[in-house]
């Protein structure tokens, strides 16, 4: 057996990047990408096979995908179907898989210590799947479930729509999730055998040489060169080629329409325009449509959007590449109407066509490729970590595209600058190469056409011969434009600065105490882990301005954040380019900003940001106001047509914290504010606060302290009276009693129901915080398998620890299903409960002390990346409790738990007894309500907010003594 190195698999890294990477090829030409990492808690494996829904068979639309499924359902040499998902959870670890258009990836992580375990049972997959007969019907249903689940998604929508609209000769119009249709129906009444069409697909497809592995492990690269081979040189290879398709979906007589789309969501006004064009993977060295897409979707001064929002007639624009496939590509700008933009749709298209008459009138611009070029190359040179199973997933399908050494740096850096090809992209762009969609639920009642899959209603015609001309002969010099439209200039906020700060003398394990004042509490810790030039800057204004005390205080609070940051778009926009991030949004305590990226401009954006937030009140006017009112109103309509779990789970909260308050509740007071209410608020926000401030990063003491200083100097705010600062309090259930929340599903034409149960625990110290967690562990994987693998109650099956307010914990269950109402949920929930006890029970010492292991791994794995650990600081921070070391004492306090602690603490708070605390919120689909009736064995909430005010609330915790974390 011999494995042979590619000789071009010099691989490209980015300077921070200390892991050891090795390209091979098995003797049957599967390519591995291997990645040795000494330093990971976990290890991770994926396979990219280069097949998708394109090739599905004509007779079975949506095989490839039922193929993904099946491949997990067992082997010949590991026939239990749930044998790998039992081996990853009880070793830490997880897995998922998708089918894409040309592709089909399976990726998983695990315990760093037992990678090869997990590697023989994937492996397994691609050499010898069982394809059993009797999980054929229950893998049809979770396709089916999983079809169901999107019906009502208008992204999974208007895709189909656009694969409906394209030649019926080309593959792109295929139907590709499937469902029971598709699968069972009409096969059997062709009298087709769908096992062996599945058999027959995967004999065609499954080739070794068309697949690429990547392993990522803590073993050194030579061990994990022998992993690869042991393991996977047996899957098969065909020397099959890549399947290709030809050709365009869009002739002629496909393009120059107009399409009005009934949306699902009654605040959705979207114009989508699509520009077909030549493939561009091929071209991943000069990234065209990169250049096109950062000046057609830049938002500073001269921009599109600028332009549109100036008018009223827009609030977002986005563009970009929106199809890529081998073959050929798609180029979409998509636009978020205001009402008046829906009114003026040909106005808008005006308005982009001039832009790009500009884009082709000036020509390519060599300055703005070397800008972009310059933001692309220091992203990818200082390049964070991710999570290792995220990362293996993208490097699999990456290796589908990109030569060896550019495997890495491929999707980021622009490595040459040819303007040929962003001239010949950009002869695309023609009225005549355009389909454009605009969706809004004004057509509904209006529309001829119905799209055979999801339902989707709409109407279909030409471009008129009159718009086509206006559109083409749009000038930035036309009246509409008024000269308005330009390039950008040049961005002020690109760093070039990256040196590191010595910080050898400050802080390494936590967050110090810099300073603390009546006025502001600053926390501080540099970065000594990840030696990147980058800083996290969070801050808090806590005050009772801003406090959800009411739901009009509440939406005063998110329109204000909304306002500020359309009024500092023109800044923050550039400085995101620049890879310097900020946010501003309303929490329950107060307005929390943030800044991150390279530090040596962070300082810069804050001091604009908070200028801009003093100056506010005098800058806020009534076109504004009233554009970013509509937008947020369109924001709560929208979340009426949510999925139905998150309903339910939304609801959840509603019943149990006194900070949160209903949509309806706030759509009313919404209603009610004016622009003067917003200026008022600004004031008195601004007036009265307290600031805790985290920096964290590539900077010094000093310069944190000046990163406050920048905030309270700027304000001047005055000390908030503590007795109005906002608490957060949650309902305490009563022992021995069940709850149950009712209501019929918002969206009529959804037909899932969901059920969102908590077991509530309360309060609870490191000891029972671990056994807490150790519980769910030992759950969670069974509860999937039972719940949604052989019971099939649904595609959305979902166990966590559930945290209401600060630290109130429970146990949640989660079930969204087409095919069961909540009642029936509820009892399979509580079924699967009582089963529990006897495993735990009956679970072997080597199984018991094997989930200890994965819990306290889990607890105790290393940040990836800054982002990851700023983001625990501030979690602590935020929420009070100011343990830093949390996650690692809970791991400790994990090693300790007997068996008899965690059937007991089972016993006190998951079974049925006089101690358990259960609420259950249920959301019924029109179609399930026959089971609506009010339960007679629990307590019945009628209303969430009564429930909340009428219910007795858990006290506030002790305050923390801070001494031991003061510099």
């Amino acid at each position: 057996m011999e494995t042979t190195l590619d000789p071009t698999s010099i691989l490209e890294l980015s300077e921070q990047d200390d892991r050891k990477y090795k390209l091979i090829t098995l003797p049957n030409k599967l390519k591995c990408l291997l990645i040795s990492d000494p330093t990971t808690d976990k290890a991770a494996a994926a396979m990219d096979v280069r097949v998708g829904h394109l090739s599905d068979p004509e007779n079975a639309p949506g095989l490839a995908h039922f193929l993904e499924h099946m491949l997990f359902m067992g082997t010949t040499k590991f026939p239990d179907e749930n044998d790998y998902n039992v081996y990853l959870s009880s070793h830490g670890g997880s897995s998922n898989a998708f089918t894409d258009m040309e592709s089909t990836n399976y990726y998983f992580d695990v315990s760093a210590d037992h990678l090869e375990g997990a590697v023989d049972r994937f492996a397994q997959f691609f050499i010898a799947p069982l394809f059993n007969k009797d999980s054929n019907e229950r893998e049809m249903q979770a396709v089916d479930s999983e079809h169901a689940k999107n019906l009502q998604n208008d992204a999974w929508r208007m895709f189909q729509l656009s694969k409906s609209l394209c030649r019926k000769d080309h593959p792109f119009c295929k139907f590709g999730s499937g469902n029971l249709k598709t699968l069972k129906e009409l096969p059997e009444k062709e009298g087709l055998d769908i096992r062996a069409m599945l058999l027959d697909f995967h004999e065609k497809y499954y080739s070794a040489n068309v697949m690429k592995l990547v392993l990522l492990g803590k073993e050194s690269i030579d061990e994990l060169c022998d992993m690869a081979e042991k393991y996977f040189v047996d899957v098969k290879n065909q020397d099959i080629s890549n399947p290709t398709f030809p050709g365009t979906p869009f002739g002629s007589e496909q393009l120059c329409k107009r399409l009005d789309v009934v949306p699902v969501r009654d605040g959705v006004r979207t114009l989508e325009i699509q520009f077909p064009m030549r493939e561009i993977e091929s071209l991943y060295l000069y990234k065209p449509a990169r250049y096109l897409s950062h000046l057609i979707g830049h938002e500073g001064n001269g921009s599109i959007l600028a332009l549109l929002k100036k008018r009223g007639l827009a609030n977002e624009l986005s563009s970009g590449e929106s199809r890529s496939c081998s073959d050929w590509s798609s180029f979409c700008i998509s636009i978020e109407l205001t009402d008046n933009g829906l009114a003026k749709v040909d106005e808008v298209l005006e308005v982009v066509f001039a832009y790009i008459s500009l884009l082709k009138t000036d020509g390519v611009q060599k300055w703005i490729h070397h800008e972009t070029a310059t933001v692309a190359s220091c992203q990818f040179r200082f390049l964070s970590k991710r999570n290792p199973m995220d990362y293996v997933c993208s490097l699999a399908g990456r290796m589908q595209i990109y030569p060896d050494n550019h495997v890495l740096s491929g999707p980021y850096k622009i490595y040459e600058y040819d303007p040929q090809l962003i001239e010949e992209l950009l002869k695309c762009f023609t009225v005549e190469n355009m389909i454009m969609f605009v969706s809004s639920k004004q057509f509904e009642g209006m529309t001829q056409e119905k799209e055979e899959w999801y339902g989707t209603e709409y109407n279909i015609e030409n471009i008129a011969e009159d718009l086509k001309e206006r559109w083409s002969n749009s000038t930035v010099e036309s009246d509409l434009i008024a000269g308005e439209l330009k390039l950008p200039e040049m961005n002020d906020m690109i760093a070039d600065d990256f040196s590191l700060k010595n910080g050898d003398d400050l802080p390494k394990d936590e967050p110090k105490l810099l300073s603390e004042t009546e006025k502001c509490r600053l926390w501080y810790k540099p970065d000594n882990v990840f030696d990147m030039p980058k800083v996290n800057i969070m801050a808090l204004l806590c005050t009772s301005a801003a406090a959800s005390t009411s739901a009009v205080d509440s939406v005063l609070s998110t329109l204000y954040t909304e306002v500020l940051q359309e009024h500092t778009n023109d800044f923050t926009y550039l400085a995101s380019m620049a890879s310097l991030h900020s946010s501003i949004h309303n929490n329950t305590r107060g307005i929390e900003l943030s800044v991150s990226g390279y530090s040596q401009k962070a300082h810069i954006l804050l001091k604009r940001l908070v200028d801009a937030m003093t100056k506010l009140p005098s800058h806020i006017k009534e076109p504004l106001f009233d554009r970013m009112k509509d937008k947020l109103m369109k924001q709560y309509q929208n979340f009426l047509f949510a999925q139905p779990y998150q309903h339910a789970f939304f609801a959840a909260d509603l019943c149990l914290e006194n900070t949160k308050w209903s949509i309806e509740e706030k759509m009313m007071a919404l209603q009610a504010i004016t622009m003067q209410d917003v200026i008022d608020f600004s004031r008195r926000l601004l007036k009265r606060f307290h600031l805790e401030v985290l920096v964290h990063g590539n900077v010094s003491s000093d310069e944190a302290q000046h990163i406050a200083d920048i905030i309270l100097n700027e304000f001047e705010p005055e000390q908030p009276f503590s007795s109005t600062l906002p608490e957060m309090r949650v309902v305490q259930l009563d022992n021995g009693k069940d709850y149950t929340y009712r209501f019929e599903e918002p969206n009529p034409e959804n037909t899932n129901s969901s059920i969102v149960n908590i077991y509530q625990v309360g309060r609870v110290n490191l000891h029972d915080n671990a056994i807490l967690a150790f519980l769910h562990h030992i759950l969670k994987e069974p509860a999937f398998n039972e719940l949604r693998t052989n019971e099939q109650l649904g595609y959305i099956v979902h166990t966590s620890v559930k945290t209401n307010g600060d630290d109130i914990k429970g146990l949640l269950f989660l079930i969204q299903s087409d095919s069961f109402d909540p009642v029936h949920l509820d009892s399979r929930i509580e079924a699967f409960i009582e089963r529990l006890r006897p495993k735990i029970v009956s679970m072997t010492e080597e199984e018991y002390q094997a989930n200890i292991a994965a819990v306290c791994q889990t607890l105790r794995e290393k940040n990836k990346n800054i982002g990851e650990e700023t983001s625990k600081y501030w979690n602590v921070i935020n929420n009070n409790t100011y343990m830093f070391k949390r996650l690692n004492l809970i791991a400790d306090e994990v090693e300790k738990v007997q068996r008899e602690q965690l059937l007991d603490f089972f016993d006190k708070y998951l079974g049925v007894s006089e101690s358990r605390k259960k609420i259950s919120v249920q959301v019924f689909a029109k179609q399930h309500m026959e089971k609506y009736e009010e339960p007679t064995d629990s307590i019945v909430v009628k209303d969430a907010s009564h429930f909340k005010r009428s219910a007795v609330l858990y006290g506030l915790p002790e305050a923390v003594d801070l001494s031991q974390y003061i510099m």
